[in-house]
């Protein structure tokens, strides 16, 4: 049983390392086609897509119904049924929102005064159905912690999304680059994940099935709707109150913490729930504490970095127009750093059957946050990040909490978790204050910052948490080990 569990433990922290690293490559490159856009569209022209985005995310939280996320945890003698009864439910689900969101369109744009809305809207809903025909094998790749596949096909889907856009820009398109980018990125997408999962749909959907997946898939979804909702009322708020313009700024300002440190958070929760729901109670523990660390690792030093040399990086990447996203940026970098720190606790909870709790948690965050966002929002889009920061920073350590004492990690072992990555990223700050104040060019702030500040928190690192780092070396070059893990965290098993 140990040698099983420590074979899934290897294959999670490699997934989540491979992963992450791959999917951000990916995220660059839409960070590369960003910064050519930025220079050729208008603020209102990436924030009429926000618009649209904030309008469909919704629905694409309710795509399924859960029911994707029921395959992840179907035992081995049911997949490849269950998976033949998701496939047609999602296109049967994914069709039926491509055409709402048709229908709706008129309505949002005269709630949000914005016309062109309407056309956009029509037929950027298509994605709904374009990408149900992919999200079947997309599950059965998480399910199979095969996350080279999943991400080859995220890279596909930015690389030739980005491609499109920057033509159809350049000659002249406007908001209508972004908005067939989209498409075709998805259909390259769903080209993609049918090469790399060589499963085949039969389109024999079993009607026994359907009712216990929707039954565990409706908490998930319940939590889904909920995060949807607490985490873009910003959006929509700014859309309604402030217009496009500010949305756009505010959207472009949280590019950077999306990428980077958001993003972990989706590679993390991809990896960690299959993972967690394979490992006995005992060893779910252990493992939870470590994630929690790996997760500090990278999302810390990220969070405040972006925070330091947000002046910097907005005028470097993007140019003059776009320093009104400035201080927005340096307050969503701490959001994004909040939500990432949700994910393990949050993992545990589904993976052990307590979503209940977790929607619980979810509910009053999202009242919390509809209540600020609609008392400060007229304060500007910093005020409204402040909102979502502050909030999610208290849902995150009450959530990390109550799954910690859920399965029985004590106060020495989150401490032990954590501490080394704190002080490592203290170190960080410190020279990243010091280049950002004492260089002005941008270009060579940035440079300077990533290379002092990087040599300083890994260094920092080696002296206080060298076997995580030896770990994540021993990962990332392939050397699995068959002896008996090491422990780390003063007896606590490196796995996660």
């Amino acid at each position: 049983m140990a040698e099983t569990e420590q074979s899934i433990a290897t294959r999670t922290l490699r997934g989540m390392f491979w992963a992450y690293g791959s999917y951000v490559g990916g995220r660059l490159l839409t960070l590369v086609s960003i910064a050519i856009l930025a220079r050729v569209l208008t603020p209102r022209e990436f924030g009429l897509i926000a618009l649209a985005l904030v309008f469909m995310l919704l629905f694409e939280m309710l795509t399924d119904l859960g029911v994707s996320q029921a395959l992840v945890v179907a035992g081995q003698d049911e997949e490849l049924e269950q998976a033949e009864t998701v496939f047609v439910w999602g296109l049967v689900i994914g069709a039926s929102f491509s055409l709402l969101t048709a229908a709706l369109s008129p309505l949002t744009a005269a709630f949000f005064d914005q016309p062109q809305l309407t056309a956009v809207l029509a037929v950027l809903g298509l994605r709904f159905f374009i990408r149900s025909l992919g999200m079947t094998h997309f599950t059965l790749a998480q399910k199979r912690l095969d996350f080279r596949s999943r991400t080859a096909a995220q890279i596909a889907d930015v690389t030739t999304r980005g491609i499109t856009s920057i033509a159809l820009a350049l000659a002249g398109f406007g908001v209508w680059s972004l908005v067939l980018g989209y498409l075709v990125g998805n259909c390259t997408w769903v080209v993609t994940i049918w090469r790399m999962v060589r499963w085949r749909p039969r389109l024999q959907p079993q009607r026994s099935h359907l009712r216990p997946m929707l039954s565990f898939g409706g908490k998930i979804t319940g939590v889904s709707v909920m995060t949807a909702i607490g985490t873009n009322m910003d959006k929509l708020f700014i859309g309604r109150a402030l217009g496009a313009t500010d949305l756009g700024l505010y959207s472009l300002g949280f590019r950077l913490p999306e990428l980077l440190i958001l993003n972990l958070s989706v590679v993390a929760g991809q990896v960690l729930f299959p993972a967690f729901a394979a490992l006995s109670r005992e060893r779910l523990g252990r493992s939870l504490a470590v994630a929690l660390r790996y997760t500090l690792m990278i999302a810390l030093p990220m969070a405040v970095g972006l925070a330091i040399l947000a002046d910097p990086l907005i005028f470097a990447l993007f140019g003059d127009q776009w320093g009104g996203s400035v201080p927005a940026m340096r307050v969503l970098a701490l959001y994004a750093l909040a939500v990432a720190l949700t994910i393990p606790g949050g993992q545990v909870l589904k993976a052990t059957g307590r979503a209940g709790i977790l929607l619980m948690i979810t509910i009053p965050e999202t009242i919390m946050v509809l209540a600020a966002i609609w008392i400060f929002v007229d304060e500007g889009i910093v005020a409204v990040a402040a909102c979502m920061a502050g909030v999610l920073g208290l849902t995150a350590l009450a959530q990390t909490v109550i799954s910690m004492r859920l399965i029985g990690v004590g106060a020495r072992a989150a401490w032990n978790a954590v501490w080394a990555p704190l002080v490592a990223t203290a170190g960080l700050g410190a020279v990243l204050l010091l280049i950002e104040s004492a260089i002005d060019s941008p270009w060579a702030a940035i440079v300077a910052g990533g290379i002092a500040g990087g040599v300083t928190y890994l260094g920092l690192l080696w002296l206080f948490a060298r076997d995580a780092l030896l770990k994540l070396r021993d990962t990332a070059l392939g050397r699995g080990r068959s002896e008996e893990p090491r422990t780390d965290l003063q007896g606590t098993d490196v796995v996660a």
